[in-house]
């Protein structure tokens, strides 16, 4: 220590300077340098995970999207189920008949319903029937028929004047009902 306090002042003040950046070299190569590395991995990482973070945010967002068109082919499906039934509901379908005519003031002579002939895709039923009464009153019937909730074509008609007293014309028809094939979307899938 004596032989740096005989050195000139501007010596001693150069050797201060030089074992300061010696001191602050050692701290950058020892302890910055490292922390340095630390936060480029850091900074790295978290790049990354802000990536997987807006990943993760548009697929919640196409999931919730996926949801509800899946509630609106749900609600589309009960449309078509009414429409396009599973089961051929022929009681349920008999009374509708009969109160329509009987509110028409037609009366059937014949009601039959045949055996389902399967299809591709949906099953039909047919329902022979044969009624009597009014021109007018029929063409409601078919009115009626068309409006329902559920499909039914009316085939094979013919009509011809009635013999009875009380209806001017005699009619039959086929009316043709249609229920859904489930073995069709089996198949589909199975094809798949």
């Amino acid at each position: 220590m004596e032989q740096l306090a005989k050195l000139p002042k501007s010596a001693q003040y150069i050797l201060a300077i030089v074992l300061g950046a010696a001191i602050l070299a050692a701290g950058y190569f020892f302890v910055v340098k490292g922390q340095v590395k630390t936060y480029k991995a850091l900074e790295k990482k978290s790049g990354e995970l802000q990536s997987q973070i807006q990943q993760g945010k548009e697929a919640a967002k196409k999931a919730e999207l996926l949801a509800i068109q899946i509630e609106q082919i749900k609600k589309e499906l009960e449309i078509v189920k009414t429409i396009i039934p599973e089961d051929p509901e022929t009681g349920k379908l008999l009374r509708v008949f009969q109160n329509l005519a009987r509110d028409l003031n037609l009366t059937f002579t014949t009601i039959s319903p045949k055996s389902i002939t399967p299809g591709e895709l949906y099953n039909q039923q047919a329902y022979d029937i044969e009624v009597k009464g009014g021109y007018h009153q029929l063409a409601q019937f078919f009115d009626k028929l068309a409006h329902l909730r559920r499909v039914v074509n009316v085939e094979n008609l013919t009509i011809k004047a009635s013999s009875a007293k009380d209806a001017v014309i005699q009619s039959k028809f086929q009316a043709i009902i249609y229920t859904q094939n489930p073995n069709a979307f089996q198949e589909t899938e199975a094809k798949k």
